[in-house]
């Protein structure tokens, strides 16, 4: 049975700020959410910012390249939970409507009107992306680690909730790993030389210490490795460390 005929519509009234979303009152995300039926498998998006530069160019590039993400979601139905990091303490930040608890779909009886929600709705989650990375804090210093570290914690506690029932997991990570200060974090990146060599001991420290681990059954997906202000080198050493990051995190990275 398709994932959609498992999922029935129903107003989700739960606190959801999208004040941002189309200059909607709060609430409106219930227009791009469904309450998935008992005992129904429904995949989960999993989606890490480690933000560096909260502007709106940053937000928008992150906005852009998540697109096509949401409307995979809003087409075939998955929670998503969005947690972002600005770095040494800044902490994490979640957001009201990207929790992981009630699954985005759109799904109407008229076709047309339901192309038209789900573009409008793949919109409105686009804009509502950019002003996540917007509202994260960011900090001078900081990597990916905590957030990567915390992976397999954070699927358990998704698994562990009240009616959630999780099927395929995607875990997509922004971030130029371009990690800065604090000699114990192992993705410190501080005078280091961009050469595989290099980026192989960088990770293998990090799993070597239990920093990062292996995420079981979950596909692993890095975007925005390129974006930024990077140097040549630096991105040379983004590309490796992304390489060996994969080949220890999951069987199916990229």
């Amino acid at each position: 049975m398709a994932l959609a005929g498992l999922l029935v519509l129903v107003p989700v009234l739960a606190g959801c700020d999208m004040n941002s979303l189309l200059g909607k009152k709060a609430g409106d995300c219930s227009a791009y959410q469904a309450k998935a039926k008992k005992n129904a498998a429904t995949p989960l998006l999993l989606v890490l910012l480690d933000v560096s530069n909260n502007s709106a160019a940053t937000g928008d590039q992150v906005a852009t390249a998540m697109r096509p993400y949401i409307d995979k979601a809003l087409t075939s139905g998955q929670y998503v939970k969005v947690i972002a990091s600005g770095g040494t303490g800044t902490g994490t930040k979640t957001f009201p409507c990207f929790t992981g608890d009630t699954p985005f779909l759109v799904k109407r009886a008229n076709s047309t009107r339901q192309t038209k929600d789900r573009d409008k709705g793949g919109e409105a989650l686009q804009t509502e992306f950019s002003h996540v990375v917007q509202e994260t804090p960011v900090s001078s210093t900081g990597s990916i680690t905590s957030l990567l570290g915390a992976v397999n914690d954070d699927i358990q506690s998704l698994r562990n909730t009240p009616d959630v029932n999780l099927g395929d997991v995607t875990v997509v990570v922004w971030s130029d790993l371009m990690g800065t200060g604090g000699q114990g974090d192992c993705m410190n990146l501080d005078d280091k030389q961009a050469t595989v060599g290099v980026a192989e001991g960088i990770v293998e420290r990090c799993f070597a210490t239990s920093q990062i681990s292996a995420v079981k059954d979950a596909k692993i997906r890095f975007i925005g490795t390129s974006q930024g202000d990077l140097s040549a080198p630096q991105q040379d050493l983004s590309r490796y460390l992304r390489g060996e990051l994969c080949r220890r995190l999951s069987s199916d990275c990229s």
